[in-house]
């Protein structure tokens, strides 16, 4: 009988900071210049209209989209600047 091997734990994050963070599409701007930062303990929620850009913000934290312009900067590291 095999057994399945626990998932490694998950090592979070102390900050995560985005900095003047730009999604355009063609000529249509997504987020315009977006800056939070959020430390280790912290709650953030994300409120606004549909098609005011949270679903591109977490696309684009995710890894799943590129941006524009700015930065993500994790624990002092700028996402921008990693290879693929």
């Amino acid at each position: 009988m095999s057994s399945i091997a626990p998932a490694p734990p998950l090592i979070a994050a102390k900050q995560v900071v985005i900095e003047n963070l730009i999604k355009q599409y063609g000529t249509l701007r997504a987020l315009g210049g977006v800056s939070f930062a959020v430390n280790t303990g912290e709650w953030v929620a994300l409120m606004g209209p549909s098609g005011s850009g949270k679903t591109t913000l977490i696309n684009i934290l995710g890894g799943l989209d590129t941006l524009t312009s700015g930065h993500v900067v994790v624990d002092g590291v700028d996402l921008s600047k990693l290879s693929e």
